[in-house]
């Protein structure tokens, strides 16, 4: 016949056991004083870990997915939102729900020490403790108050039933049911013959990755990396290409010799300085109408403006007609077209005249 198992309720903080229990094979549970000497037991042990340090949470298994499935993707989904980067994330399955819990694996070897400082030797399963309590449905809560250790259970979670979580977790509207330790002597019996999640067995089953393994990854995320900004300069350059090719079509419709993009700006630059049109065609007449105020110093330019076919509107102020006449033949005989003159404005002591100048 084999021997009965030791289950035991290990503290947070300290060596001494909070509660300890005998199971024999038919599921029945005899309370043991946690004090008795457990050097030495021949059966196996089992160890409730504190719901404080280890809560679990539970979440609805897919069931669209297999259950490797399911399990890896609440792993890691557990890890993915842990606050601590060495936490280890465990699952598995009870009924149709996935139970998870988030644990930092130091915290292992200390358990073990725990059971190993009442018994001698390391625990054989160590689940957490909050599990002892049956599954809730939605809208119920299940509490039980085991050797001073308060434990609670929703429908998506097990926990320390503390005052605070329980004002967090548990709606006000929430139906209570609290276990006493006789009650939960069935659930007390399954921790030690079908566990519900054995923190031992899946520690140890979270080997690291294999290189080669991660090597492929490696390489696969280094080329989706450059896949990406690679595949956006092509797009750039094809999409640069095929501006281009409009470009050099629209512009060889109006000037034959166009058969690239260079050609392209030297015909469109030489047709703006022809028509003294946009930012090229204000330098020439401009410097010119400087160069014949020079021959006239008594003439002061009064305005100018410009349009955008090219023609540069001005004001002199000068003291008579002759002065502003000087201006126009030295415009004049370096090849400008310049409007006829309206008649001279007096103003005071002096005229003002507005005149209009053009490309030759």
């Amino acid at each position: 016949m084999p021997e009965p198992a030791l289950l035991l309720l290990l503290p947070e903080t300290g060596d001494t056991l909070c509660a300890a229990w005998r199971v024999v094979v038919d599921g029945q549970v005899e309370r043991l004083d946690p004090e008795l000497a457990l050097d030495g037991w021949p059966g196996p042990v089992v160890g409730l870990v504190p719901a404080g340090l280890v809560p679990v949470m539970i979440t609805q298994a897919d069931t669209e997915a297999t259950p490797q499935q399911s399990l890896a993707v609440a792993r890691l989904a557990a890890q993915d939102g842990a606050l601590d980067a060495g936490a280890l994330a465990v699952a598995a399955l009870e009924g149709g729900c996935v139970l998870t819990a988030l644990f930092d694996p130091r915290r292992l070897a200390h358990w073990q020490r725990q059971v190993a400082y009442a018994t001698g030797r390391p625990a054989d399963v160590l689940v957490p403790a909050a599990l002892v309590l049956p599954p809730a449905k939605a809208g119920e809560a299940h509490r039980a108050d085991i050797a001073g250790m308060v434990l609670a259970r929703t429908s998506q979670a097990a926990f320390a039933g503390e005052t605070p979580l329980w004002d967090a977790l548990v709606p006000a509207h929430t139906r209570v049911s609290d276990w006493s330790a006789a009650e939960l002597a069935p659930r007390l019996a399954q921790a030690v013959t079908e566990p519900w999640l054995d923190l031992v067995e899946n520690g140890g089953a979270t080997a690291p990755w294999p290189k080669k393994r991660l090597m492929r990854l490696a390489l696969l995320v280094a080329g989706l990396a450059m896949a990406v900004p690679l595949a956006q300069i092509a797009r750039w350059h094809f999409g640069a290409a095929r501006i281009e090719a409009q470009v050099v079509t629209q512009v060889g419709t109006r000037f034959p010799g166009v058969t690239d993009m260079a050609s392209a700006e030297r015909a469109v630059r030489a047709e703006r300085l022809r028509r003294q049109a946009g930012a090229d065609g204000w330098a020439a007449p401009t410097a010119a109408l400087w160069q014949a105020l020079r021959a006239a110093p008594a003439v002061r330019l009064a305005g100018l403006s410009r349009e955008e076919d090219g023609t540069l509107h001005f004001t002199l102020a000068a003291p008579d007609a002759a002065s502003v006449d000087t201006v126009l033949l030295a415009l004049q005989r370096d090849g400008w077209r310049v409007a006829p003159p309206p008649a001279p404005v007096r103003d005071g002591d002096g005229i003002v005249a507005t005149l209009a100048m053009q490309a030759p």
